[in-house]
């Protein structure tokens, strides 16, 4: 069955149908949003739709009859010629990109498509289309830039980078792996791609297995990762690494894990070293209690010992016989050298760890040797021993402590006495040296010292077979001298003949000293006692009596004694003391304690405290001297030092 036209309607002819197809052909070219031209053999644009003259920033009237290589930017100009003269020479379609820069707009690019026909009449013309392609453009710029970036840190971060993808075997398989793999696993990015089996090689099976259990765990959970691990590098050293990695998708929406393994070998190292550290500063701290807890046990009984032994020869009512005498000498003797032993072994603590706390500044040398040599005469004259000195000691002065060089010739001065002969002779020599120093020899006549021994000499608790000699002695002192003036920045070294003396000899650095000053010479004269009440604060009866018999010696003072804290606190109220003297371990609180309560009381801001402590620690002094205490006193008392002490202290105004 067919179908006949409707009526009315008259079929179109071949004339109209011609120029309806003329038409549309034309307006398609014309509207297509692609921008479109035409080009002649020579490059000239014959046609351009209203998208090409759009996009090109023109008027169709500016741009026809122009050549293409005119419009776009000149350093394309070169590549569009030469693509059109291949072209026409090969009747090939050709493709490029180029830039045109429309007026007043930014530069842009555009894809160039053109084909070559030949055309009856006009010879060979190329039907061109023009892509913009400038979003493209930018998104590859920033790609490149992107690609740069992460290839720049591939090759350059100390770790290595990866992306891995779980599989069914439980090493999976690596789609990425950086430079860095070379450095931390010896191994090429390659061999790494094609099987991560040559990483997990390195690592040692234990470290391994943990890193598989913590890696698969992560994947299972979706969770961040991060495990340490040993890995045996090219050179077959074992080092730490850690891994890093976060789930992610690829583009197909699979499940991978970007990671970052660095080396923290020195980490490892430096958390070792805090830990050490801590663990040794704990030691420290332990141990500075226990030297301080012993020191005060101690030092408790030995203050009863040697003060009372003191007050007994002290004491002319009535005097005690001459036995009696050497038996109490003998104790206080005693007590005296219990005490440098504790003193030695606490002194030698404080250096080897640090704590030895030093005054260096000029000094006179001639005063100290004096000091020095008073405090063993007594020795001397009990081994009939003469004490000399050459040298001009007294206008020599040198960078020391003053205390600590004491201590250190009484040290050499005191062995030099006790090792010597009966008739013989300790000589002290000074000289200047012209190197800026000062030496200061000490030499004795006594038995002298093998080359064995010598090289034994510094050796902590190493007497060198003198315990078998009757003479007493720890073998710490000399270890404590040698110390002591490397402290001060001088050296120490001996020299000695069996059977002819040793000679000991100390080179300290030289001080330069203004003797001009117009300072008069001070007058060390106490002051007469005057009228004071003294309240002591101790919970010891012992250490009462004690300080009740020595301060009996000055009959103008007046003592109260609270035994405890508490019990200080309630009579300062009624007896307003001109020196309050507190223990440091009472039994109710410390004597810190004590001393800001009673800071505390307006009226007694303002009184004299003096600290007393078997604690001979040097933090507790300086943390006693930092709380206002003008003085701290060590047991076992001195009873002279105490006098000396309090009369200064209430003489003060």
């Amino acid at each position: 069955m067919s179908v006949s036209p409707s009526r009315g309607t008259a079929p179109p002819s071949a004339s109209s149908s011609e120029a309806l197809s003329e038409a549309v052909y034309r307006d398609c070219f014309d509207l297509s949003p692609a921008a479109q031209a035409i080009l002649n053999h020579r490059g000239e644009l014959l046609a351009l739709n209203q998208q090409a003259c759009k996009v090109m920033g023109h008027e169709r009237a500016q741009l026809l009859g122009q050549r293409l290589t005119d419009v776009v930017h000149p350093d394309d100009r070169a590549a569009i010629f030469s693509a059109i003269q291949h072209s026409t020479e090969h009747k090939m379609a050709f493709e490029l990109e180029c830039r045109v820069q429309p007026e007043g707009q930014p530069l842009r690019w555009f894809l160039v498509q053109s084909r070559p026909a030949a055309t009856p009449g006009q010879g060979m013309l190329w039907y061109t289309l023009l892509a913009d392609i400038t979003e493209r453009k930018k998104q590859e710029a920033w790609l490149a830039h992107r690609n740069a970036l992460l290839t720049a840190l591939s090759h350059n971060l100390p770790g290595m980078i990866y992306v891995f993808r779980p599989g069914l075997d439980q090493g999976g398989r690596l789609d990425f792996v950086s430079e860095g793999v070379r450095h931390l696993f010896g191994a090429t990015p390659e061999e790494a791609l094609a099987s991560p089996w040559v990483l997990y090689n390195r690592v040692p099976p234990e470290d391994l297995s943990n890193f598989f259990q913590q890696r698969d765990k992560a994947i299972g959970e979706a969770s961040r990762l991060h495990s340490e691990f040993r890995v045996r590098n090219a050179q077959g050293e074992l080092r730490w690494c850690a891994a890093d990695s976060v789930a992610g998708l690829d583009a197909d929406g699979h499940e991978v894990r970007c990671g970052y393994i660095a080396d923290i070998t020195e980490h490892k190292l430096y958390q070792e070293a805090c830990m050490a550290a801590e663990t040794a500063e704990r030691a420290s701290r332990a141990k500075s209690q226990f030297l301080s807890r012993m020191s005060h046990e101690l030092r408790t009984p030995l203050n009863a010992v040697i003060g009372f032994a003191q007050l007994l020869q002290m004491d002319k009512s009535p005097a005690l016989a001459e036995a009696q005498r050497q038996k109490v000498a003998l104790i206080e003797r005693s007590g005296a050298h219990l005490l440098d032993v504790i003193s030695d072994v606490l002194d030698l603590s404080r250096i080897e760890a640090g704590d030895m706390p030093l005054s260096v500044e000029p000094i006179m040398l001639g005063a100290v040797i004096n000091d020095a040599q008073a405090m063993v005469a007594d020795a001397a004259g009990r081994a009939n021993v003469r004490l000399t000195e050459s040298g001009r000691s007294l206008d020599l002065y040198v960078m020391a402590d003053r205390v600590r060089l004491r201590q250190v010739l009484v040290n050499l001065l005191s062995n030099a006495v006790k090792y010597n002969r009966p008739g013989g002779e300790v000589c002290v020599a000074v000289r200047m040296e012209g190197s800026g120093h000062v030496m200061l020899e000490v030499t004795d006549t006594g038995v002298g010292l093998s080359e064995s021994q010598i090289s034994h000499l510094f050796e902590p608790f190493n007497r060198l077979g003198a315990e078998h000699s009757g003479v007493e002695g720890t073998g710490i002192g000399l270890v404590i001298v040698h110390r002591l003036v490397e402290l001060m920045g001088g050296t120490i070294s001996v020299r000695s003949q069996p059977g002819q003396g040793t000679t000991f000899s100390l080179r300290l650095p030289a001080a330069e000293v203004d003797l001009t000053s117009d300072h008069g010479v001070l007058d060390e004269a106490l002051p007469d006692s005057r009228q004071a009440t003294i309240l002591y604060a101790e919970d010891n009866e012992i250490n009462v009596l004690l300080v009740r018999q020595i301060l009996e010696l000055r009959p103008s003072w007046k003592l109260e004694v609270a035994r405890s804290g508490a019990e200080a606190i309630q009579l300062v109220e009624h007896i307003h003391p001109d020196l309050l003297l507190l223990d440091m371990h009472l039994g109710d609180m410390t004597g810190f304690e004590l001393a800001e309560l009673l800071d505390q009381n307006p009226a007694l801001r303002g009184v004299t405290k003096v600290a007393l402590s078997a604690d001979a620690m040097p933090d507790r002094v300086h943390a006693a001297r930092a709380k206002g205490f003008s003085a701290y006193l060590t047991k076992p008392l001195d009873v002279a030092a105490l006098l000396r002490c309090l009369d200064e202290q209430l003489a003060a105004p």
